[in-house]
């Protein structure tokens, strides 16, 4: 299981030229039939492989582009491009997960009768360049800005040109479990079952049966011995040079998830006119309160969210008289280490609370 290595090795380079006039009529034939993608609801959607050629102006210096992954995968992205900017990618929701910058040099691509070729060429003159990051199932967005201070009379558009290849793990790792709930104590590493191919490898003449047994954290993204704080880990096998020599997480990981304990609440009361004072029993490990109000005991209609680092809420300008539900959830922020830097920090939640009611004076 020799860790892949893009630079040296470049899975995309050997591609034949004869794709060539295929992938600019199939290209053009998309670019009429929808308009630009320029915002998320007109991206174009990233097929297994599947190259772009366009230009950037001005005032049309952003591209979207939108592909969905079913399986953990192996994402490679490569722009090939004279612009300078910034490459991101974004979650189902837009948000920015991880981003880097648009180089401004024209890497991978070698043309052909000026038209662009599909395989990424290895020559004296083109080196084999992409961005990788192993991705999570869900839908994501790529997003390629160019600054526009380098737009001129003298240079009023750029020419540029996008590759993806979204490849599932081989492998594909399924846990027993994909959760715990935090305890302050070591949890047990989940069972793993490995479907697919690459469940063995040959060392000398014996043949060795893969284990998945390394954690890593994926804040860090660092191997840790147990799992215990509340946060997202990695389960993976090892990965090794051809000196038979461990050199960090394999190709094929799964994600296991510690959340916060159940919420409680410890009291709820109505001591002024129009007010709520409502406590939450301690939870250190978390840190964070999310309390919900409605006077929707199914909590669908009229809620109101606080969020907090404090264990007590006072909760203003209610209606006197009205019977309001209260429940409270522990949560922490934790984020992502990806190759290209580190992602903003998303919630992890436990359970809620048991619902308590009460009148407002």
């Amino acid at each position: 299981m020799v860790r892949r290595i893009i630079v040296t090795l470049c899975a995309l380079c050997v591609m034949a030229a004869s794709f060539t006039k295929s992938v600019t009529a199939q290209t053009q034939d998309q670019e009429a039939a929808q308009p630009l993608n320029t915002t998320l609801e007109t991206a174009y959607e990233l097929q297994s492989i599947k190259l772009y050629d366009d230009v950037f102006t001005k005032e049309n210096n952003v591209r979207y582009y939108k592909f969905t992954v079913e399986k953990m995968t192996h994402f490679d992205f490569n722009v090939n491009s004279d612009a300078k900017g910034e490459v991101r990618i974004l979650d189902s929701r837009g948000r920015k997960i991880v981003g880097w910058p648009l180089r401004g040099k024209n890497w991978g691509f070698t043309y052909f009768n000026n038209a662009p070729s599909l395989g990424l060429l290895w020559s004296e003159d083109a080196e084999c360049i992409a961005e990788e990051e192993t991705l999570e199932p869900g839908s994501y967005y790529i997003k390629v800005t160019a600054d526009k201070g380098q737009f001129s009379k003298k240079r009023q558009e750029i020419r540029f040109h996008a590759m993806g290849n979204v490849k599932p793990l081989e492998p594909y790792l399924k846990l027993k479990k994909t959760s715990a709930v935090y305890t302050g104590k070591k949890i047990k590493r989940p069972g793993v079952k490995a479907i697919g191919e690459g469940t063995t490898f040959m060392y000398g003449n014996k043949e060795y049966v893969i284990k998945y047994n390394l954690v890593y954290d994926m804040r860090t993204d660092k191997r840790v011995k147990f799992i215990k704080d509340i946060g997202r880990y990695r389960i993976c096998n090892d990965s090794f040079n051809l000196d038979y020599k461990s050199v960090g997480p394999g190709e094929s990981c799964a994600v296991f998830t510690v959340t916060p304990q159940k919420g409680v609440l410890k009291a709820v009361k109505s001591k002024k006119r129009g007010q709520l004072q409502i406590a939450a029993k301690k939870h250190t490990a978390a840190g964070r309160y999310q309390i919900q109000v409605s006077a929707d005991k199914e909590f669908q209609t009229d809620v109101q969210n606080y969020r907090t680092k404090k264990t007590s809420q006072t909760v203003k300008h209610l209606e006197s008289g009205t019977k309001y539900y209260v429940r409270v959830r522990y949560y922490k922020n934790v984020s992502v280490k990806y190759n290209h830097g580190q992602s903003a920090p998303e919630p992890i939640y436990g359970e809620w609370s048991k619902t308590k009611a009460v009148v407002c004076k």
